[in-house]
């Protein structure tokens, strides 16, 4: 399944790009977190619970930042598994400067369902995949502006 994405933030890129790489505002930010560690340096462990139509579950893998290019690109993999099936995938994740002084990020994935998840249909899956990128882009955009609020009233 390919799911490729925008996402605007009224936030520099730079702002956008400490909180992606940051531990702390990944686990606050991907939907479903139960569980989120570092391995190694840009490596975490994590388990999910998910809700993919009549499907739920709790998935536990891997993520892995790689190919880093400061404040314009990186490449994000994924596994895991878990009683609904297993996923692994790659996305590729670029930011860009917008016209207003924000952020514009794009996002390209390739991702592989199997199992009981896979079984609920690829419009539902692509749908359900869509609505948690915009989740974890709306949490990264407020744990951003929350960390600016903090430092200007500190």
């Amino acid at each position: 399944m390919r799911i490729d994405g925008e996402h605007r933030f009224s936030i520099p890129r730079s702002q956008v790009w400490a909180h992606l790489q940051d531990p702390r505002s990944l686990r606050d930010a991907i939907p479903g977190c139960v569980a989120f560690e570092e391995r190694e340096p840009g490596t975490y462990g994590l388990t999910v619970e998910v809700r993919i139509g009549p499907v739920r579950g709790s998935f536990a893998g891997r993520v892995a930042l790689r190919d880093l290019q400061p404040e314009t690109r990186y490449t994000l993999a994924a596994e895991g598994g878990g009683r609904p099936g297993s996923v692994s995938g790659e996305a590729d994740i670029e930011l860009a400067d917008d016209v207003d002084g924000g952020t514009r990020l794009r996002y390209s994935a390739e991702v592989t369902i199997r199992g009981a998840a896979a079984r609920v249909g690829g419009r539902l899956l692509t749908s359900t995949a869509r609505g948690m990128a915009r989740q974890f882009f709306d949490a990264i955009e407020q744990g951003t502006a929350a960390a600016a609020e903090r430092s200007a009233a500190g």
